[in-house]
């Protein structure tokens, strides 16, 4: 019995954590991006912190060329969505989302288009109601879980504090920029 909780446990993870890499495959898609960035980017966001991901890792995970991982990789460091971390003594490279990365992944986006933003948080509330009732207790209460939903609280959180606070943000912005204009005439 207990094995068939567990295995419950673990297709109730897999599919919400498979949820949150289709979200954030079709968010990348509309950045421009390929939809395999935007499942790198949920894999990193979805891995604890105190384990990154290697690029091997990627390269075993997506069965894909190296090189496609790299230049992802490499695609989400030059967004400042990941950063890429060696630990001392060692020569390979480890990979985790950038404690800024949701900021500026949403401010970004709420730039380019503020419906795609509202969109995006519709969707997120969506899968977030959707497995809030779905996944069983105890997938709930395991760390894989309880992080997996976590994120998507953080997510909507972010949106809706960026949408509350950019306007005034870019107000200050402007003011600022006019204050250090006067400065040069």
């Amino acid at each position: 019995m207990s094995e068939s909780i567990d295995d419950e446990e673990t297709q109730d993870i897999l599919k919400l954590e498979e949820e949150i890499s289709n979200f954030f495959e079709d968010f990348m898609y509309d950045r421009g991006g390929s939809p395999l960035l935007g499942r790198i980017y949920a894999l990193c966001v979805l891995t604890s912190p105190d384990k990154p991901l290697l690029q091997r890792d990627l390269v075993e995970k997506f069965k894909v060329n190296p090189s496609t991982i790299s230049r992802n990789l490499k695609e989400l460091e030059s967004w400042n969505l990941i950063a890429r971390r060696r630990e001392p003594g060692s020569r390979e490279w480890k990979y985790q989302v950038e404690p800024t990365s949701f900021r500026e992944l949403l401010i970004n986006t709420y730039d380019d288009n503020a419906n795609t933003l509202q969109e995006k948080a519709a969707d997120l509330i969506r899968i977030r109601e959707h497995w809030g009732i779905s996944l069983s207790k105890e997938s709930k209460i395991t760390k894989k879980g309880e992080q997996a939903l976590n994120v998507l609280d953080i997510l909507i959180e972010w949106i809706d504090i960026v949408e509350k606070e950019l306007d005034s943000f870019i107000g200050n912005l402007q003011e600022r920029f006019l204050e250090l204009e006067k400065r040069i005439t």
